[in-house]
Protein backbone atom coordinates (compact mmCIF):
# COMPACT_ATOMS: atom_id res chain seq x y z
CA UNK A 1 0.00 0.00 0.00
CA UNK A 2 1.20 3.88 -0.94
CA UNK A 3 1.93 5.19 2.41
CA UNK A 4 2.67 8.75 3.66
CA UNK A 5 4.43 9.43 6.68
CA UNK A 6 4.69 12.42 8.33
CA UNK A 7 8.05 12.46 10.92
CA UNK A 8 6.90 15.76 13.27
CA UNK A 9 9.95 14.98 15.38
CA UNK A 10 10.06 18.98 15.00
CA UNK A 11 6.42 20.48 14.87
CA UNK A 12 4.25 21.00 12.20
CA UNK A 13 2.61 24.34 10.96
CA UNK A 14 0.90 24.95 7.59
CA UNK A 15 3.69 25.97 5.68
CA UNK A 16 6.18 23.48 6.92
CA UNK A 17 3.69 20.91 5.89
CA UNK A 18 3.63 22.20 2.12
CA UNK A 19 7.49 22.78 2.05
CA UNK A 20 8.03 19.16 2.62
CA UNK A 21 5.03 18.06 -0.07
CA UNK A 22 7.07 20.47 -2.63
CA UNK A 23 10.43 18.69 -1.41
CA UNK A 24 8.90 15.69 -1.51
CA UNK A 25 8.38 15.76 -5.31
CA UNK A 26 4.42 17.82 -5.72
CA UNK A 27 4.55 20.19 -8.98
CA UNK A 28 4.83 23.29 -7.55
CA UNK A 29 3.55 24.74 -11.04
CA UNK A 30 0.23 22.57 -10.55
CA UNK A 31 -0.26 23.65 -6.79
CA UNK A 32 0.22 27.18 -8.45
CA UNK A 33 -2.29 26.85 -10.92
CA UNK A 34 -5.14 25.03 -8.39
CA UNK A 35 -4.08 27.54 -5.74
CA UNK A 36 -5.53 30.49 -8.39
CA UNK A 37 -8.96 28.44 -8.39
CA UNK A 38 -10.04 30.00 -5.15
CA UNK A 39 -9.97 33.47 -6.87
CA UNK A 40 -8.80 35.27 -3.64
CA UNK A 41 -5.78 37.77 -4.04
CA UNK A 42 -3.50 40.18 -2.02
CA UNK A 43 -0.71 37.75 -1.87
CA UNK A 44 2.41 36.36 -3.26
CA UNK A 45 4.18 32.74 -2.80
CA UNK A 46 7.97 33.00 -1.88
CA UNK A 47 9.28 29.25 -2.39
CA UNK A 48 12.95 29.38 -1.18
CA UNK A 49 15.45 26.39 0.16
CA UNK A 50 16.94 26.29 3.53
CA UNK A 51 19.32 24.94 5.79
CA UNK A 52 18.89 23.49 9.08
CA UNK A 53 21.45 21.93 10.83
CA UNK A 54 23.14 20.83 7.81
CA UNK A 55 19.40 19.70 6.71
CA UNK A 56 18.23 21.50 3.37
CA UNK A 57 14.64 21.74 3.45
CA UNK A 58 11.85 23.70 1.29
CA UNK A 59 10.43 27.04 2.50
CA UNK A 60 6.75 27.88 1.65
CA UNK A 61 5.95 31.37 2.25
CA UNK A 62 2.99 33.38 1.74
CA UNK A 63 3.43 37.26 1.88
CA UNK A 64 0.52 38.89 2.23
CA UNK A 65 -0.46 42.17 0.50
CA UNK A 66 -1.06 44.87 3.45
CA UNK A 67 -4.37 46.96 3.04
CA UNK A 68 -3.84 50.80 3.47
CA UNK A 69 -5.86 51.24 6.40
CA UNK A 70 -5.99 47.78 8.40
CA UNK A 71 -2.23 47.02 9.15
CA UNK A 72 -0.18 50.33 10.72
CA UNK A 73 3.08 49.95 11.54
CA UNK A 74 4.81 52.47 14.12
CA UNK A 75 8.50 53.66 14.41
CA UNK A 76 8.62 56.11 16.57
CA UNK A 77 6.42 54.89 19.67
CA UNK A 78 3.28 53.21 20.39
CA UNK A 79 1.01 56.35 20.60
CA UNK A 80 2.41 58.62 17.65
CA UNK A 81 1.46 59.41 14.74
CA UNK A 82 4.15 59.18 11.77
CA UNK A 83 4.94 62.63 11.24
CA UNK A 84 4.63 64.24 7.12
CA UNK A 85 8.20 63.54 6.75
CA UNK A 86 7.83 60.10 7.59
CA UNK A 87 4.35 59.52 5.09
CA UNK A 88 6.51 60.86 2.51
CA UNK A 89 8.51 57.89 2.76
CA UNK A 90 8.69 55.95 -0.27
CA UNK A 91 7.67 52.12 0.53
CA UNK A 92 10.03 49.72 0.27
CA UNK A 93 9.55 46.60 -1.49
CA UNK A 94 11.42 43.81 0.02
CA UNK A 95 9.74 41.38 2.85
CA UNK A 96 10.97 43.12 5.96
CA UNK A 97 10.30 47.22 5.07
CA UNK A 98 9.69 50.45 6.23
CA UNK A 99 12.28 51.62 8.37
CA UNK A 100 14.72 48.06 9.03
CA UNK A 101 15.02 48.33 4.53
CA UNK A 102 17.32 46.33 4.48
CA UNK A 103 17.21 46.31 0.21
CA UNK A 104 19.19 48.75 -0.23
CA UNK A 105 16.92 50.66 -2.29
CA UNK A 106 14.96 53.41 -0.41
CA UNK A 107 17.37 55.84 2.04
CA UNK A 108 15.98 56.47 5.04
CA UNK A 109 16.43 58.93 7.80
CA UNK A 110 18.72 57.83 10.18
CA UNK A 111 16.21 58.20 12.89
CA UNK A 112 13.98 55.95 10.91
CA UNK A 113 16.72 53.76 9.99
CA UNK A 114 18.47 53.54 13.49
CA UNK A 115 17.91 49.68 13.02
CA UNK A 116 18.90 48.92 9.84
CA UNK A 117 22.53 47.35 10.73
CA UNK A 118 21.66 45.39 13.32
CA UNK A 119 18.25 44.10 11.52
CA UNK A 120 20.76 43.25 8.72
CA UNK A 121 22.90 41.36 10.61
CA UNK A 122 20.13 39.34 12.68
CA UNK A 123 18.81 37.80 9.07
CA UNK A 124 20.58 35.66 6.85
CA UNK A 125 17.84 36.92 4.54
CA UNK A 126 17.60 35.85 0.91
CA UNK A 127 18.36 39.54 -0.58
CA UNK A 128 21.55 40.30 -2.49
CA UNK A 129 23.21 44.20 -2.22
CA UNK A 130 20.83 45.26 -5.06
CA UNK A 131 17.59 44.36 -3.13
CA UNK A 132 16.92 41.35 -5.73
CA UNK A 133 15.87 37.63 -4.73
CA UNK A 134 18.91 35.63 -5.13
CA UNK A 135 18.56 32.44 -7.85
CA UNK A 136 17.75 30.17 -5.58
CA UNK A 137 14.85 31.54 -4.90
CA UNK A 138 11.18 31.06 -6.73
CA UNK A 139 8.66 34.23 -5.99
CA UNK A 140 5.08 33.63 -7.41
CA UNK A 141 2.81 37.19 -6.73
CA UNK A 142 -0.86 37.31 -6.56
CA UNK A 143 -1.09 40.91 -5.90
CA UNK A 144 2.11 43.23 -4.69
CA UNK A 145 3.91 43.11 -1.80
CA UNK A 146 3.43 42.51 1.79
CA UNK A 147 4.43 41.41 5.21
CA UNK A 148 5.08 37.69 6.88
CA UNK A 149 2.16 36.15 7.05
CA UNK A 150 0.16 35.13 10.29
CA UNK A 151 -2.64 32.77 11.32
CA UNK A 152 -5.28 35.17 13.23
CA UNK A 153 -8.26 34.45 15.05
CA UNK A 154 -10.27 36.83 15.78
CA UNK A 155 -9.68 37.05 19.08
CA UNK A 156 -6.48 36.36 20.50
CA UNK A 157 -5.00 33.10 18.34
CA UNK A 158 -2.27 33.57 15.92
CA UNK A 159 -0.34 30.68 13.67
CA UNK A 160 3.45 31.49 13.84
CA UNK A 161 4.23 29.54 10.24
CA UNK A 162 7.81 30.04 11.84
CA UNK A 163 8.79 33.48 10.98
CA UNK A 164 12.39 34.67 11.05
CA UNK A 165 14.29 35.16 14.41
CA UNK A 166 12.76 38.57 15.16
CA UNK A 167 9.79 39.52 17.11
CA UNK A 168 6.59 41.11 16.43
CA UNK A 169 4.73 42.58 19.51
CA UNK A 170 0.75 42.98 17.81
CA UNK A 171 -2.59 44.20 19.63
CA UNK A 172 -4.16 41.47 18.94
CA UNK A 173 -1.76 38.11 19.04
CA UNK A 174 1.25 36.94 21.15
CA UNK A 175 5.03 38.19 20.51
CA UNK A 176 6.61 35.68 18.49
CA UNK A 177 9.93 34.64 19.47
CA UNK A 178 12.74 36.34 17.34
CA UNK A 179 15.10 39.01 17.56
CA UNK A 180 14.02 42.82 17.20
CA UNK A 181 10.43 44.00 17.78
CA UNK A 182 8.31 45.52 15.57
CA UNK A 183 4.72 47.07 17.12
CA UNK A 184 1.88 46.85 14.54
CA UNK A 185 -1.64 48.16 15.40
CA UNK A 186 -4.43 46.34 13.85
CA UNK A 187 -8.06 47.61 13.10
CA UNK A 188 -11.00 45.34 13.04
CA UNK A 189 -12.30 45.20 9.16
CA UNK A 190 -12.99 43.37 7.43
CA UNK A 191 -12.99 40.06 8.98
CA UNK A 192 -14.07 36.43 7.67
CA UNK A 193 -15.87 33.69 9.42
CA UNK A 194 -16.17 29.81 9.09
CA UNK A 195 -19.24 30.32 6.81
CA UNK A 196 -16.95 33.34 4.61
CA UNK A 197 -14.05 30.14 3.98
CA UNK A 198 -16.54 27.84 3.14
CA UNK A 199 -18.06 29.90 0.86
CA UNK A 200 -14.68 30.51 -1.00
CA UNK A 201 -13.86 27.07 -1.17
CA UNK A 202 -16.92 25.86 -2.27
CA UNK A 203 -16.78 28.17 -5.37
CA UNK A 204 -13.63 27.52 -6.60
CA UNK A 205 -13.02 25.17 -9.42
CA UNK A 206 -11.32 22.51 -7.03
CA UNK A 207 -12.26 18.80 -6.78
CA UNK A 208 -14.54 17.79 -4.65
CA UNK A 209 -11.62 15.60 -2.48
CA UNK A 210 -9.92 18.92 -2.50
CA UNK A 211 -13.05 20.90 -0.75
CA UNK A 212 -13.96 18.25 1.51
CA UNK A 213 -10.64 17.92 2.79
CA UNK A 214 -10.13 21.52 3.17
CA UNK A 215 -13.00 22.23 5.07
CA UNK A 216 -12.64 19.43 7.45
CA UNK A 217 -9.55 20.99 8.86
CA UNK A 218 -10.56 24.50 9.06
CA UNK A 219 -13.66 23.16 11.10
CA UNK A 220 -10.74 21.99 13.44
CA UNK A 221 -9.53 25.27 13.97
CA UNK A 222 -12.86 27.16 13.98
CA UNK A 223 -14.55 25.00 16.41
CA UNK A 224 -11.21 24.78 18.41
CA UNK A 225 -11.46 28.98 18.68
CA UNK A 226 -15.20 28.71 19.42
CA UNK A 227 -15.00 26.28 22.59
CA UNK A 228 -11.37 28.54 23.51
CA UNK A 229 -13.64 31.62 23.71
CA UNK A 230 -16.73 30.79 24.50
CA UNK A 231 -18.32 31.74 21.15
CA UNK A 232 -20.88 29.64 18.95
CA UNK A 233 -19.06 28.54 15.99
CA UNK A 234 -20.84 31.13 13.51
CA UNK A 235 -19.56 34.16 15.56
CA UNK A 236 -15.66 33.09 15.57
CA UNK A 237 -13.98 35.51 13.06
CA UNK A 238 -10.50 35.07 11.28
CA UNK A 239 -8.57 38.57 10.65
CA UNK A 240 -8.99 39.09 6.86
CA UNK A 241 -4.95 39.07 5.91
CA UNK A 242 -4.91 36.24 8.29
CA UNK A 243 -7.43 34.15 6.71
CA UNK A 244 -5.83 34.54 3.46
CA UNK A 245 -2.58 32.72 4.77
CA UNK A 246 -4.39 29.55 6.37
CA UNK A 247 -6.38 29.61 3.23
CA UNK A 248 -4.31 29.09 1.30
CA UNK A 249 -2.04 26.69 3.76
CA UNK A 250 -4.80 24.40 4.15
CA UNK A 251 -5.96 24.05 0.21
CA UNK A 252 -2.71 23.69 -0.72
CA UNK A 253 -1.82 20.99 2.17
CA UNK A 254 -5.32 19.48 0.30
CA UNK A 255 -4.52 20.05 -3.28
CA UNK A 256 -0.72 18.08 -2.49
CA UNK A 257 -2.53 15.00 -0.64
CA UNK A 258 -5.00 14.91 -3.98
CA UNK A 259 -1.78 14.80 -6.28
CA UNK A 260 -0.16 11.97 -4.15
CA UNK A 261 -3.06 10.34 -3.37
CA UNK A 262 -1.61 8.01 0.01
CA UNK A 263 -3.75 4.91 0.21
CA UNK A 264 -2.83 5.28 4.20
CA UNK A 265 -1.09 7.97 6.08
CA UNK A 266 0.40 7.69 9.30
CA UNK A 267 1.99 9.86 11.67
CA UNK A 268 4.62 10.21 14.74
CA UNK A 269 3.50 11.50 18.05
CA UNK A 270 4.20 15.30 18.04
CA UNK A 271 6.04 17.92 19.98
CA UNK A 272 4.13 20.65 20.71
CA UNK A 273 7.67 22.66 22.88
CA UNK A 274 6.71 24.24 25.95
CA UNK A 275 7.58 28.08 27.63
CA UNK A 276 4.75 30.79 27.35
CA UNK A 277 3.77 33.00 24.10
CA UNK A 278 2.72 36.69 24.77
CA UNK A 279 -0.81 37.50 23.89
CA UNK A 280 -3.14 40.38 24.05
CA UNK A 281 -4.39 38.94 27.54
CA UNK A 282 -1.26 38.40 28.73
CA UNK A 283 1.06 35.38 28.58
CA UNK A 284 -0.04 32.23 28.29
CA UNK A 285 1.54 28.64 28.13
CA UNK A 286 2.32 26.55 25.24
CA UNK A 287 0.55 25.10 23.56
CA UNK A 288 -1.95 27.96 22.61
CA UNK A 289 -5.49 26.71 24.29
CA UNK A 290 -6.86 26.76 20.53
CA UNK A 291 -3.91 24.54 20.14
CA UNK A 292 -4.44 22.01 22.98
CA UNK A 293 -7.88 22.11 22.05
CA UNK A 294 -7.76 20.53 18.51
CA UNK A 295 -4.72 18.04 19.58
CA UNK A 296 -7.66 17.05 22.35
CA UNK A 297 -10.30 16.50 19.86
CA UNK A 298 -8.25 15.26 17.01
CA UNK A 299 -6.82 12.67 18.95
CA UNK A 300 -3.07 13.70 18.38
CA UNK A 301 -0.79 11.56 21.05
CA UNK A 302 1.53 14.53 22.40
CA UNK A 303 5.23 14.60 24.43
CA UNK A 304 7.34 17.56 25.34
CA UNK A 305 11.05 17.59 23.81
CA UNK A 306 12.44 20.30 26.18
CA UNK A 307 12.41 23.03 23.28
CA UNK A 308 10.89 26.33 24.62
CA UNK A 309 9.36 27.49 21.28
CA UNK A 310 5.87 26.80 20.16
CA UNK A 311 6.50 23.95 17.83
CA UNK A 312 2.78 22.95 17.14
CA UNK A 313 1.10 25.79 15.51
CA UNK A 314 -3.16 25.79 15.24
CA UNK A 315 -3.12 25.29 11.45
CA UNK A 316 -0.38 22.52 11.67
CA UNK A 317 -2.42 20.60 14.58
CA UNK A 318 -5.30 20.86 12.14
CA UNK A 319 -3.70 19.61 9.41
CA UNK A 320 -2.38 16.19 11.12
CA UNK A 321 -5.85 15.99 12.84
CA UNK A 322 -7.73 15.61 9.80
CA UNK A 323 -4.90 13.71 7.86
CA UNK A 324 -3.29 10.99 10.06
CA UNK A 325 -4.95 7.81 10.21
CA UNK A 326 -2.86 6.05 13.19
CA UNK A 327 0.05 7.74 15.36
CA UNK A 328 3.10 5.07 15.59
CA UNK A 329 6.81 4.98 14.72
CA UNK A 330 7.33 4.71 10.77
CA UNK A 331 5.89 1.72 9.65
CA UNK A 332 7.90 -1.23 7.41
CA UNK A 333 7.80 0.40 4.18
CA UNK A 334 10.20 0.29 0.73
CA UNK A 335 11.12 3.96 0.65
CA UNK A 336 10.15 6.14 -2.67
CA UNK A 337 11.02 9.52 -1.93
CA UNK A 338 11.43 11.69 1.23
CA UNK A 339 10.63 15.40 1.49
CA UNK A 340 11.88 18.38 4.04
CA UNK A 341 9.82 21.33 5.03
CA UNK A 342 11.58 23.75 6.43
CA UNK A 343 10.87 26.65 9.21
CA UNK A 344 12.78 29.15 10.48
CA UNK A 345 13.20 28.45 14.05
CA UNK A 346 17.06 27.72 15.01
CA UNK A 347 16.82 24.79 17.74
CA UNK A 348 18.93 22.25 18.53
CA UNK A 349 17.83 20.17 16.21
CA UNK A 350 16.57 20.90 12.80
CA UNK A 351 13.57 22.97 12.76
CA UNK A 352 11.64 20.59 9.43
CA UNK A 353 8.78 19.03 8.91
CA UNK A 354 9.72 15.35 7.36
CA UNK A 355 7.55 13.69 5.12
CA UNK A 356 8.37 10.27 3.97
CA UNK A 357 6.79 8.42 1.22
CA UNK A 358 6.95 4.91 0.19
CA UNK A 359 5.00 1.11 -0.35
CA UNK A 360 4.27 -0.33 3.26
CA UNK A 361 5.29 -4.13 2.81
CA UNK A 362 2.72 -6.93 2.27
CA UNK A 363 1.35 -9.11 4.36
CA UNK A 364 2.35 -12.38 4.15
CA UNK A 365 -0.51 -14.42 5.68
CA UNK A 366 -4.19 -12.61 5.80
CA UNK A 367 -4.53 -10.02 8.39
CA UNK A 368 -5.30 -11.00 12.04
CA UNK A 369 -8.52 -9.69 14.04
CA UNK A 370 -7.73 -5.88 15.62
CA UNK A 371 -8.08 -6.01 19.47
CA UNK A 372 -9.08 -3.18 21.52
CA UNK A 373 -12.34 -2.22 19.43
CA UNK A 374 -15.33 -1.00 21.38
CA UNK A 375 -19.38 -1.94 20.36
CA UNK A 376 -21.10 1.21 22.34
CA UNK A 377 -24.65 1.21 22.26
CA UNK A 378 -27.84 3.30 23.37
CA UNK A 379 -31.60 2.87 22.98
CA UNK A 380 -33.61 6.37 22.52
CA UNK A 381 -37.16 6.76 21.79
CA UNK A 382 -37.69 10.64 21.82
CA UNK A 383 -35.44 12.27 19.72
CA UNK A 384 -35.74 13.76 16.05
CA UNK A 385 -34.38 12.08 13.16
CA UNK A 386 -32.72 15.86 12.24
CA UNK A 387 -30.32 15.45 15.92
CA UNK A 388 -29.81 11.97 15.65
CA UNK A 389 -28.14 13.07 11.78
CA UNK A 390 -26.30 15.25 13.84
CA UNK A 391 -25.22 12.84 15.96
CA UNK A 392 -23.88 10.84 13.81
CA UNK A 393 -21.46 13.63 11.76
CA UNK A 394 -20.13 14.60 15.38
CA UNK A 395 -19.52 10.89 16.25
CA UNK A 396 -17.83 10.43 13.07
CA UNK A 397 -15.67 13.51 13.10
CA UNK A 398 -14.67 12.95 16.70
CA UNK A 399 -13.20 9.76 15.39
CA UNK A 400 -15.60 6.71 15.25
CA UNK A 401 -14.85 4.40 13.14
CA UNK A 402 -18.67 3.22 12.09
CA UNK A 403 -21.86 4.61 13.38
CA UNK A 404 -25.58 3.58 12.89
CA UNK A 405 -29.32 3.27 13.69
CA UNK A 406 -31.38 0.73 14.38
CA UNK A 407 -35.21 0.31 14.23
CA UNK A 408 -36.70 -0.86 17.52
CA UNK A 409 -39.87 -1.16 19.55
CA UNK A 410 -39.68 -0.13 23.89
CA UNK A 411 -41.76 -0.68 26.07
CA UNK A 412 -45.18 0.50 25.58
CA UNK A 413 -44.57 -0.55 21.91
CA UNK A 414 -43.07 3.17 21.80
CA UNK A 415 -41.02 3.21 18.19
CA UNK A 416 -37.03 3.94 18.84
CA UNK A 417 -33.77 3.57 17.26
CA UNK A 418 -30.58 1.71 19.10
CA UNK A 419 -27.49 4.40 17.91
CA UNK A 420 -24.80 2.19 17.98
CA UNK A 421 -21.11 3.35 17.80
CA UNK A 422 -17.82 1.74 16.69
CA UNK A 423 -14.00 3.12 17.91
CA UNK A 424 -10.77 2.57 19.10
CA UNK A 425 -11.37 1.85 23.22
CA UNK A 426 -9.11 5.15 23.78
CA UNK A 427 -12.15 7.49 22.21
CA UNK A 428 -14.81 5.65 24.14
CA UNK A 429 -15.24 8.30 26.41
CA UNK A 430 -15.10 11.27 24.48
CA UNK A 431 -17.82 9.51 22.25
CA UNK A 432 -20.15 8.57 24.89
CA UNK A 433 -20.28 12.36 26.21
CA UNK A 434 -20.90 13.40 22.38
CA UNK A 435 -24.00 11.45 23.06
CA UNK A 436 -24.60 12.32 26.13
CA UNK A 437 -25.12 16.19 25.54
CA UNK A 438 -26.91 15.59 22.24
CA UNK A 439 -29.62 12.69 22.59
CA UNK A 440 -31.89 12.26 25.98
CA UNK A 441 -29.98 8.92 27.10
CA UNK A 442 -29.21 8.15 30.18
CA UNK A 443 -26.98 5.43 29.60
CA UNK A 444 -24.57 3.70 27.55
CA UNK A 445 -23.85 -0.23 26.71
CA UNK A 446 -20.27 -1.45 26.16
CA UNK A 447 -19.22 -4.57 24.26
CA UNK A 448 -15.51 -5.06 23.15
CA UNK A 449 -15.15 -6.93 19.69
CA UNK A 450 -12.84 -7.92 17.78
CA UNK A 451 -12.86 -7.03 13.55
CA UNK A 452 -10.87 -7.79 10.46
CA UNK A 453 -10.51 -4.98 8.46
CA UNK A 454 -9.14 -5.21 4.30
CA UNK A 455 -6.52 -3.23 3.29
CA UNK A 456 -7.32 -0.53 1.08
CA UNK A 457 -5.68 1.59 -1.65
CA UNK A 458 -7.13 4.34 -3.77
CA UNK A 459 -6.60 4.84 -7.71
CA UNK A 460 -8.62 6.59 -10.40
CA UNK A 461 -10.36 5.35 -13.21
CA UNK A 462 -10.91 6.39 -16.90
CA UNK A 463 -14.32 6.43 -17.62
CA UNK A 464 -16.33 8.08 -20.95
CA UNK A 465 -17.53 10.65 -18.32
CA UNK A 466 -13.69 11.44 -17.05
CA UNK A 467 -11.81 9.92 -14.55
CA UNK A 468 -13.15 8.70 -11.43
CA UNK A 469 -11.64 7.47 -7.83
CA UNK A 470 -11.67 3.97 -6.96
CA UNK A 471 -11.13 2.44 -3.66
CA UNK A 472 -9.70 -0.74 -3.76
CA UNK A 473 -9.89 -3.41 -0.70
CA UNK A 474 -8.24 -6.53 -0.87
CA UNK A 475 -8.18 -9.52 1.65
CA UNK A 476 -6.59 -13.30 1.17
CA UNK A 477 -6.71 -13.46 -3.19
CA UNK A 478 -10.16 -11.46 -2.52
CA UNK A 479 -10.32 -7.89 -4.25
CA UNK A 480 -13.02 -5.13 -4.50
CA UNK A 481 -13.50 -1.90 -6.35
CA UNK A 482 -15.44 0.83 -5.47
CA UNK A 483 -16.30 4.46 -7.53
CA UNK A 484 -16.05 7.17 -4.65
CA UNK A 485 -19.67 8.68 -4.63
CA UNK A 486 -19.08 12.24 -5.16
CA UNK A 487 -16.84 11.69 -7.91
CA UNK A 488 -19.75 9.57 -9.28
CA UNK A 489 -22.14 12.12 -8.58
CA UNK A 490 -20.20 14.76 -10.34
CA UNK A 491 -19.86 13.15 -13.46
CA UNK A 492 -23.52 12.13 -13.35
CA UNK A 493 -24.13 15.74 -13.37
CA UNK A 494 -21.84 16.92 -15.68
CA UNK A 495 -23.46 14.84 -18.26
CA UNK A 496 -26.69 14.81 -17.08
CA UNK A 497 -26.92 10.67 -17.69
CA UNK A 498 -28.50 8.44 -14.26
CA UNK A 499 -25.90 7.89 -11.79
CA UNK A 500 -26.03 4.21 -12.69
CA UNK A 501 -24.27 4.91 -16.45
CA UNK A 502 -21.57 5.97 -14.26
CA UNK A 503 -21.36 3.02 -12.66
CA UNK A 504 -21.71 0.47 -15.23
CA UNK A 505 -19.29 2.20 -17.03
CA UNK A 506 -16.50 1.71 -14.14
CA UNK A 507 -17.36 -1.77 -14.19
CA UNK A 508 -16.67 -1.88 -17.49
CA UNK A 509 -13.11 -0.23 -17.43
CA UNK A 510 -11.77 -2.07 -14.49
CA UNK A 511 -12.75 -5.77 -16.47
CA UNK A 512 -10.81 -4.49 -19.07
Amino acid sequence: MKTLYMDCFSGISGNMTIGAFLDLGVDKDMLLSELNKLHIDGYRIEISKKQKNGITGTYFDVILEEAPSSHQEEVSGADQEPDAEQKALPRCTCKHHRAYCICGKNKLPDEYGRKKKKHKEKHKYHLSHNGKHSHTEEVYSSLGHGEAHHDHAHDDHHEHHEHDMHEHEHEHGHKHGHGHEHTHEHTHAPHRNLQDITEIIDGSELSDRVKQLSKKMFSFVAEAEAKVHGKPIEEVHFHEVGAIDSIIDIVGTAICVESLNPGRIVASHLPVGSGFVRCQHGLIPVPAPATLEIIRKGGIPVYSNGIKKELATPTGAAILAALAEEYSPQPEMKIHAVGYGAGLYDLEIPNTLRLILGETLPVKEDPKPQSGVILAETNIDDTTGEVLGYVMGRLLDAGALDVFFTPIYMKKCRPAVTLSFLCEASLVQALERIVFEETSTIGIRKIPVQRTVMDRTYGTVETPYGKIQVKKVTYGGLTKRYGEFEDVKAAAERHGIPIQKVYDALKINEAN
